[in-house]
């Protein structure tokens, strides 16, 4: 019995050294607490409401600051591109005033008009290189075609025996689009078709025309 109570004694020395210890944690992290939230509280109490409506209308401020700045740049960046867009054109078209001029020149020393239509030809076949670069193309337009309201523009009507009713019989300016939009229409003479239906058509205008029967009959 004696071992048995001195075990015993053992085991409740251990527990209510486990129970000190527990106090003592429990305590530390009480006292380690305290500063914390001291600190915390700290921190809020330095900015008044006042002060940190200040501190958020300062933001908003440099905000719209920043913005109009960055509208302001775009604004001159676009500006500046419409300004020079139309430089890389201008620089190409340039080297065909040179031929141009050079062709000039060499009209003053050609033997023949031959030469100086090789010249200028040379220079126009130039300039259509420089359109189909920039996707300029001419529009198709030939003699006998339908006439297209959205691609030509009739600057006459003729009647032909050779070409038929709304087909082009002439060809007055080629005409050009940049991409799918129309720069300017082809410029043709449309046929009225032949003289003949023409002439039929106003025959039989005037043949359903009604007789007045109260207009006396002409004496001869």
């Amino acid at each position: 019995m004696t071992e048995e109570n001195e075990n015993l004694d053992e085991v409740l020395q251990d527990e209510s050294q486990l129970e000190e210890l527990l106090e003592e944690a429990t305590a530390d992290s009480q006292t380690s607490d305290e500063p914390a939230n001291g600190d915390e509280q700290e921190v809020v109490d330095e900015l008044t409401p006042e002060q940190q409506i200040a501190e958020l209308q300062d933001k908003n401020v440099r905000l719209l600051a920043e913005m109009d700045n960055v509208r302001k740049r775009a604004m001159r960046d676009a500006s500046e591109s419409r300004k020079y867009a139309a430089m890389p054109l201008i620089t190409d078209l340039l080297s065909m005033t040179d031929n141009l001029q050079r062709a000039l020149d060499a009209a003053d020393t050609a033997d023949s008009v031959e030469s100086l239509k090789s010249g200028v030809d040379m220079v126009l076949q130039g300039i259509v290189q420089i359109f189909q670069k920039y996707s300029c193309q001419p529009i198709p337009t030939e003699v006998g075609q339908a006439f297209d309201m959205n691609l030509h523009e009739a600057v006459g009507m003729q009647p032909s025996e050779e070409h038929a009713a709304n087909s082009i019989m002439m060809v007055a300016s080629q005409g050009y689009q940049l991409h799918d939009r129309v720069l300017r229409p082809s410029q043709v003479i449309v046929s009225s078709g032949s003289p003949q239906s023409d002439g039929d058509s106003n025959n039989a205008e005037s043949a359903d025309e009604p007789i007045d029967a109260d207009e006396p009959a002409t004496e001869e």
